[in-house]
């Protein structure tokens, strides 16, 4: 299974080394070429059978129509074979929102000879580590139609190609281009236009309402006193010594409001027993969209937010977004994942003021996951730490019940606080593998099950 996070920090610049080419282009031959050989096949011979000219005509044209494109297709690849190890392929913008599209511009000094009835062409065919992919066409030759890039995700470099086919798409003869190693295009998602109605606990100190001022000893500065302001900052020395014995307070710097301190992760990992690779992805999907939306909503009001995903960077401020363009889905380890390989590390730990909201799916075993390493792992046992178990409203009754065992369970931990939240999502999310393919009970999750009393319900918190 290949490794789910990114290779270095996305920095969108350019790089890569040209390929090496191979001295004869990479030659297939379509569906339609087989087909068109097997009636050319059958008219030679059912001409030469009933001795009828008309039905060995036609076997010729097509024969003549085959190598036609066979022969100056293959032609026309030798020819452009300089221009493609000097051409490269450029994405931009890179950094774009879900839903947008990107233009792809040739660069490199290539010139096109083109003859009748041979097309050139330029594929770019992008991957994401958990397996989407976007594929695009177009005219070296003329302004490129718009890539669409639907789907969230890191989009990296799955193969780049100068291809030259026919008009009748029996041939095609290909070179590959310069790929660049990092990813060329993240798509950050959309925020959640429902977000689910969570009040994570924040650390460190709350804000104020009132304004404070920082206590120096180079409070020199003085202004008459005015009703309203706090009598302990009065100078009563310059008091008894003033004109007229008048009131005087010392003014100080203005100390800034605290911030509250929130990091905000999402736990990529599905479980095999519940999603399909197909809809975790898309449930992950729905992760980053509450996620995001939270993450803008709380610092929108003025909180200090972090986000993070299983095995990814921390990040903040403008990079709210960015964060979460990366996270792939990650299969649980052991028997619920299929044995499909370890989950990802959990991120590293901030300070131990800054309370802990986390986004995960209902599952069906624990113990052995990034979140039970990552709530081993807090810096301090009492730091708060709030879990919300996210599943399709509109989907079967065995998520809603994975996700409520899983906040009894999870809940019952020292200074965390869980529950199971119904999301309003498309159909596609909702789907689940059958109990035939499971072979799990989504009902129960393996592990200490608490009290009674530490039962959550999918009220918000």
């Amino acid at each position: 299974m290949p490794e789910l996070r990114e290779s270095k920090p996305f920095s969108g610049a350019p790089a890569g080394e040209s390929p090496r080419l191979p001295l004869l282009p990479l030659a297939r031959l379509s569906p339609a070429g087989f087909f068109i050989l097997a009636i050319t096949a059958a008219a030679f011979a059912a001409g030469s059978l009933r001795q009828e000219l008309a039905l060995s005509l036609v076997g010729a044209i097509l024969l003549a129509v085959w190598l036609y494109c066979l022969i100056l297709g293959f032609v026309m690849a030798l020819v452009h074979r300089n221009g493609a190890s000097r051409m490269r392929l450029e994405l931009g913008p890179r950094e774009i929102t879900a839903g947008m599209a990107v233009e792809a511009v040739r660069t490199g000094e290539a010139r096109f000879f083109r003859i009748p009835g041979i097309l050139i062409r330029c594929r770019v065919c992008l991957e994401t580590k958990d397996g989407r992919r976007v594929e695009h066409l177009f005219d070296p030759g003329l302004p490129g139609d718009p890539l669409s890039v639907p789907l969230r995700g890191a989009y990296y470099s799955k193969e780049d190609e100068l291809r030259v086919v026919d008009a009748f798409n029996i041939f095609a003869f290909s070179w590959p281009l310069r790929r660049e190693p990092e990813a060329r295009i993240l798509a950050s998602p959309r925020p959640a236009e429902d977000p689910v109605p969570v009040k994570p606990r924040p650390g460190g100190q709350e804000q104020r309402s009132g304004p404070r001022y920082l206590r120096n000893d180079d409070m020199i500065d003085h202004r008459p006193y005015t009703p309203g302001d706090d009598p302990r900052r009065i100078n009563w020395k310059l008091y008894s010594h003033g004109p007229a014995q008048s009131l005087f307070v010392r003014e100080g710097e203005s100390e800034p409001p605290p911030h509250s301190r929130l990091l905000v992760l999402v736990d990529t990992e599905t479980d095999g027993a519940l999603y399909k690779p197909e809809t975790g992805r898309e449930a992950v999907d729905m992760l980053c969209a509450q996620a995001l939306a939270m993450s803008l909503d709380l610092a929108g009001r003025g909180m200090d937010v972090l986000a993070g995903y299983t095995g990814g960077e921390i990040r903040g401020g403008p990079d709210l977004a960015r964060a979460m363009a990366w996270p792939a889905s990650l299969p649980l380890p052991g028997p619920a994942g299929k044995g499909k390989g370890p989950g990802g590390p959990p991120p590293e730990l901030p300070a131990a003021d800054r309370g802990t909201c986390i986004l995960a799916l209902p599952r069906t075993s624990a113990g052995a996951a990034a979140l039970d390493r990552f709530l081993s792992r807090r810096p301090s046992p009492s730091a708060p730490c709030d879990i919300f178990f996210l599943y399709a409203e509109n989907g079967p009754g065995r998520l809603a019940e994975a996700a409520e065992a899983c906040a009894r369970l999870y809940g019952s931990r020292n200074a965390v606080r869980a529950g199971a939240l119904a999301v309003a999502v498309s159909d596609a999310i909702s789907g689940v593998v059958s109990d035939a393919d499971s072979g799990a009970d989504s009902t129960a999750v393996s592990g200490t099950v608490p009290a009674p009393g530490k039962r959550s319900t999918g009220a918000p918190l």
